[in-house]
């Protein structure tokens, strides 16, 4: 990503979707169609924070029907899902109000006693976490985080998923690291 301020017209940021990581993005302006390098129609939108994004058709929709029932809300998380070599697919979620910046947790230092256990999460909590999520470009650190959230949640879904149809799985906190480290893999490459 290259950044220039030379003139009055500055070069943003490109946003980029890898598999299954959220963006968390604000549109300053509505999408323009444009043709995409394989011939089909992208969509490219100007957001908050000097930044800018193409999204599939698929997307662009989903923001338009979004927007229709909400037009003061103009801040969305998008997910482009893909498992394998099948096609991928588009998660958008409008949210309400605009979330809170992204901050790393101070690093503290090692308690001397164990902390109590910790309290399965909320879908809720979830939610909110999944709402912070860092910008693309940010530091491994944040990478990381983005990544621990989504195979948080993608394992939730999973499980979810598993006991509709009635085949229970339940997934261990290392089956949810190593799907993290796949992701930052992924990720950072």
């Amino acid at each position: 990503m290259a950044t220039a301020t030379a003139g009055p017209r500055a070069l943003r940021d490109r946003v980029t979707f890898d598999a299954n990581v959220a963006q968390t993005v604000t549109l300053e302006s509505a999408g323009v169609e444009q043709p995409g390098r394989d011939g089909t129609p992208e969509f490219r939108y100007m957001l908050e924070g000097q930044r800018i994004m193409w999204v599939a058709e698929e997307a662009h929709r989903a923001i338009e029907r979004a927007m229709q029932t909400d037009p003061q809300s103009n801040c969305f998380t998008l997910t482009k899902r893909k498992q394998g070599r099948n096609a991928a697919t588009w998660e958008v979620i409008q949210h309400a109000d605009e979330p809170a910046a992204y901050t790393p947790p101070a690093s503290q230092p090692r308690p001397a006693a164990a902390p109590p256990a910790a309290q399965p999460a909320r879908a809720a909590d979830l939610q909110t976490q999944q709402r912070q999520l860092p910008a693309q470009g940010e530091p491994y650190s944040t990478t990381l985080y983005s990544c621990l959230c989504a195979a948080i949640r993608d394992a939730q879904e999973a499980e979810r998923f598993s006991q509709q149809i009635g085949r229970a799985v339940a997934f261990e906190t290392g089956d949810i690291r190593a799907m993290a480290a796949t992701l930052f893999i992924h990720a950072t490459r």
